[in-house]
């Protein structure tokens, strides 16, 4: 079994599209809908490495971040964030917040991989 990857995102074909990828690449996935099923998901599963959207309901991909880097078990855990949201500032908040990559969506399947493998 490879390592293992939360992907959070609000749509679900996103979230199966990713896996995809991923699962492609050799790594098992777990999916969130948003951040508070992401903390969940996270406090019952070992995850290496999350992959997760901005701009989702109840909890962002800002909030998730910071929610995680506040937490002394998870604070190293490397967070990919994978976006529609090109502006420069969002990718400043985002890497400020914590952020170990930020992609643009729509993101090349090599691109995501290499990110990946690279943080872990």
């Amino acid at each position: 079994m490879g390592k293992q990857i939360l992907i959070v995102d609000d749509c679900s074909t996103t979230r199966k599209l990713l896996s995809i990828i991923l699962k492609g690449r050799g790594y098992a996935t777990i999916a969130a809908e948003n951040g508070i099923d992401a903390l969940e998901k996270l406090a019952q599963h070992a995850v290496d490495l999350v992959v997760t959207d901005l701009n989702m309901p109840q909890m962002d991909g800002l909030e998730l971040i910071r929610t995680i880097r506040g937490n002394a078990d998870m604070k190293n855990l490397p967070v990919v964030m994978v976006t529609t949201e090109s502006d420069e500032m969002d990718k400043k908040r985002g890497i400020e917040m914590g952020a170990s990559a930020y992609l643009t969506k729509p993101v090349t399947k090599d691109r995501l991989a290499y990110e990946v493998a690279k943080l872990l």
